[in-house]
């Protein structure tokens, strides 16, 4: 299993020092030249959209609420499927090189700032959501190993190969472990229900969407806060820009959200066999489990290349994404060498909050509980409204701010409700809405 995962390390280093020397301008680093075909953008996408989420989180999940862990990815491939009827070809065509980048466009450069603000702090606990998934998992199928070492490997391996190669790399490694991931799944779930299925009767008796624990408040919460983040997040409008014209742009889109509910069904299933077939975890995650006993070696091997393949390609797409926004909108340059130090400080950073907090979920919603009640719809009706309506910036403003707070101060310093995000989403909504009321359509 060591020297599978070091093979593996070695490949995705190889394809970053090979494009380390082919990155020539900013738009090399930061957007893959703005020129990739529907192939590189769906599976970078699909792969990306994936993350910590899907994996080590969702299988946990169904320990506690079943089937309707699939929700975390379902919303996801919601977000998707309405980010491309809506927004791809829009946001393709506005001719810009990061998120904040259209807002300063709708409404103007303190837009610019404040996102780029918001999206940088967020961005930092997802990274370190992917550092926590890649160590847990390294370090149980290894085993024996401290984890806070663990951790600091990880962080310093994600944060080298991203430095190297930017998004250009992470393209091509992206394409790679797309590979990986649907033969490793796939074939892990087959072996799992056709050879060890005595109890698939029961499994399939047992799905239900919506249950007791999980209700459709909770859909409804998980919707709007994680389910924002997917219609219109960074990682995604990245792929956007990166596709070489609009229409490329949609038909990624599209195909990711089949994928990603494809995908989620996949390993939702994965976590109802562990939860019906395995009496006891002894304290592991479900899928590392399957990993240490329940698979033979060689299809453990491929399904632990699966995972980390997984876990990587959300955190480099997360790492050269915020770095980029950092450079590009904060600090106002678009120069190569700073971008990598500021990937090497972010993952710095978000390496510190991985060795202090353990909690995949937990540190996913924190990200997305500032994120989406303070962007999502107000960045939304600005894209709408491009070229149509003017905006007036200080209630526009307010809904940035207002949204983002209400979602900082339930999932930072747990004051409120748990559905107070939500709130604070509305907040912004009504806000954002006001903005264009008064005005008459431009001209």
């Amino acid at each position: 299993m060591l020297y599978g995962i070091i093979i593996f390390i070695i490949l995705l280093f190889c394809i970053s020092i090979y494009d380390f020397t082919r990155v020539k301008t900013f738009q090399d680093f930061a957007v893959a030249g703005k020129k990739q075909g529907l192939a590189p953008v769906y599976l970078s996408l699909m792969t990306s959209m994936i993350g910590a989420s899907a994996t080590l989180g969702v299988a946990e999940n169904v320990w506690s609420i079943g089937f309707s862990a699939f929700w975390w990815l379902g919303v996801g491939a919601v977000g998707l499927l309405l980010q491309g009827l809506f927004l791809s070809e829009k946001i393709r065509d506005m001719d810009v090189n990061t998120l904040p980048d259209i807002a300063d466009k709708t409404v103007g450069s303190g837009a610019k700032v404040l996102l780029s603000l918001i999206i940088a702090v967020s961005w930092v606990g997802i990274i370190g959501a992917q550092i926590v998934s890649l160590s847990k998992l390294v370090k149980a199928v290894l085993g024996g190993t401290d984890e806070n070492f663990v951790i600091i490997i990880i962080a310093v391996v994600v944060i080298l190969y991203t430095i190297l190669g930017g998004q250009l790399s992470v393209v091509k490694t992206d394409m790679l472990q797309a590979g990986i991931i649907i033969v490793g799944v796939v074939s892990t779930l087959i072996y799992l229900f056709v050879f060890k299925g005595e109890n698939n009767a029961v499994i399939f008796d047992n799905i239900f969407l919506l249950k007791d624990n999980f209700n459709g408040f909770d859909l409804i919460n998980l919707l709007f806060i994680t389910g924002g983040t997917y219609f219109l997040g960074p990682d995604i409008v990245s792929r956007n820009i990166m596709s070489k014209d609009k229409k490329t742009a949609k038909r990624a889109t599209y195909l990711a959200s089949i994928s990603l509910a494809v995908f989620g069904i996949m390993i939702t299933l994965i976590g109802m066999w562990s939860l019906h077939n395995i009496p006891t975890l002894m304290g592991k995650n479900p899928l590392v489990y399957i990993i240490d006993t329940v698979i033979p070696t060689p299809l453990a091997i491929l399904f632990c290349l699966a995972l980390i393949s997984i876990l990587l390609s959300s955190a480099d797409t997360c790492l050269v994404n915020a770095a980029t926004i950092v450079e590009h909108d904060l600090l106002k340059r678009n120069k190569v060498w700073q971008i990598r130090v500021i990937i090497g400080v972010l993952g710095l950073l978000a390496l510190v909050i991985a060795l202090n907090r353990s909690d995949i979920i937990g540190l996913l919603l924190g990200a997305y509980s500032v994120y989406s009640p303070g962007i999502v719809f107000p960045l939304i009706i600005a894209i709408i409204c491009y070229k149509k309506r003017k905006i007036i910036k200080a209630l526009w403003y307010s809904a940035v701010i207002i949204g983002g707070i209400l979602g900082i101060l339930q999932s930072y310093f747990m004051i409120g409700p748990k559905y107070l995000p939500l709130i604070g989403m509305g907040v912004s909504l009504v806000l954002s809405i006001l903005s264009i009321l008064p005005n008459n359509s431009k001209e």
